[in-house]
């Protein structure tokens, strides 16, 4: 191989290493703890981490929304695409904390229970698909999904 090319394979690793660094540090979506005693994992809500897409006719992925706690941190982001309405990290929290308070999940409810208390939560009620995924505390993770 000449210099040349060796020195080509060498700016090509380094770019690509930077772009990861870049992309793997991006914290937009995480929440800043506050210093008040912390509680154990999924006291808050009841559960661990929470992913829901809801469709309508309109609209693929009119409503998104992500949370995800880990004992360091927790992530947050909702998307709203009718509201045009796209928040991430405290924001998404807030959105989503009272969207939570609401929901009141329980991992014995019945799936057509949970998708349907997801939907009012969401204020989303006319949906094409629903689609959620959610780790209760202490429990299995539950995927599920309901199309009209």
């Amino acid at each position: 191989m000449t210099e040349l090319t060796m020195l080509r394979i060498i700016l090509r690793i380094a770019m690509i290493s930077a772009l990861l660094l870049i992309v793997g540090c991006s914290n937009k979506n995480l929440v800043t703890e506050s210093d008040s005693p912390k509680e154990p994992l999924g006291d808050t809500y009841g559960f661990t981490a929470f992913d829901v897409t809801i469709d309508t006719k309109e609209i693929k992925g009119e409503v998104t929304a992500n949370y995800d706690e880990k004992r360091d941190k927790k992530g947050a982001k909702y998307e709203n695409q009718m509201e045009d309405l796209y928040l991430n990290g405290e924001e998404a929290m807030e959105k989503l904390n009272t969207i939570f308070e609401e929901l009141s999940l329980e991992p014995d409810m019945d799936d057509e229970d949970i998708i349907k208390k997801a939907s009012e939560a969401f204020e989303v009620i006319d949906y094409k698909t629903l689609k959620l995924k959610v780790k209760f505390k202490g429990h299995d993770k539950k995927e599920l999904m309901m199309s009209k």
